[in-house]
């Protein structure tokens, strides 16, 4: 075996104990480098971070709401004394709004997140209607001094910031939820795109498709990805025959439970599983 590939250390070839390390570090980069690109460990990654982002910003704007609550209170009980109930009544109002607005942030983020654009002026106006009411509960008790008090520009500073933060989170989430998942779809475009297409692939014996693998519900799948599966299924329909899991990896670059999964939906729903 010659010097250049044998991972034996000899000094008077130029094999040092480096030039080793080296060559076992290229290997791996080889084998690292199909990994990281592959689209569905690029999912997984987006997915992952999605999430601890996601759960991150919840739970700041959970802090913020919680500061906003006494402003609030401050604001509604005014100068009435804790025995009466409507000081503590007041308590209510914040969690109220911030429970409606965390309800709307979650509908929103979700069909964002699964592609479907939101599109309606009245979920913005909503927003914008329960943090323009808690900005302005924040800092009006901040402006009108009662007497005997002074007036505090930090007092001032700290209610008109944390209200305009949980603003700015509220409307950062949504776009958090798209721009991965339009990253995820992007790392299938790229992998589609960049797969080898044959003209005449070889013919093999067509791996059957459990029936129990349907899930009884519509996959939801990234756009190229589905173009992709129904392109191919009207190619085997108009050869007279049922879409199968190898179609479909012929097709599209998926994990062959996957695979089999597109399948069994495109047959439970008569061939109307992607439209």
């Amino acid at each position: 075996m010659q010097a250049d590939d044998s991972d034996e250390i000899d000094v008077q070839t130029g094999v040092t104990r480096r030039v080793v390390g080296l060559r076992h570090r290229l290997a791996e980069s080889k084998q690292l480098r199909g990994l990281v690109d592959d689209p569905d460990l690029v999912a997984v990654r987006i997915e992952s971070q999605r999430r601890l982002i996601t759960r991150g910003m919840w739970f700041f704007l959970a802090l913020g709401l919680g500061f906003t609550t006494a402003g609030v209170q401050d604001f509604l009980a005014g100068h009435r004394p804790i025995s009466d109930p409507l000081w503590w009544a007041a308590w209510l109002a914040e969690p109220m709004l911030a429970g409606v607005l965390i309800m709307l942030l979650v509908f929103e983020s979700e069909v964002l997140h699964r592609g479907v654009p939101v599109d309606s002026k009245w979920v913005d106006w909503l927003k914008r209607i329960l943090l323009g009411s808690t900005l302005f509960m924040n800092v009006y008790p901040t402006v009108a001094v009662r007497p005997g008090e002074r007036f505090e520009v930090g007092n001032l500073a700290i209610h008109v910031m944390v209200p305009v933060v949980v603003f700015g989170v509220a409307e950062v989430m949504p776009v958090i939820q798209q721009r991965m998942n339009q990253a995820i779809t992007d790392a299938y475009r790229a992998a589609t795109s960049a797969a080898p297409q044959t003209s005449a692939p070889a013919p093999a014996t067509p791996r059957p498709v459990q029936a129990a693998l349907a899930t009884g519900t519509r996959l939801k799948l990234p756009d190229p990805i589905r173009e992709a599966v129904r392109a191919k299924a009207d190619q085997v329909a108009a050869e007279g025959r049922a879409l199968t899991a190898d179609d479909v990896r012929q097709a599209v670059r998926v994990p062959a439970d996957l695979a089999d999964r597109i399948a069994a939906e495109h047959a439970t729903h008569n061939g109307h599983a992607f439209a």
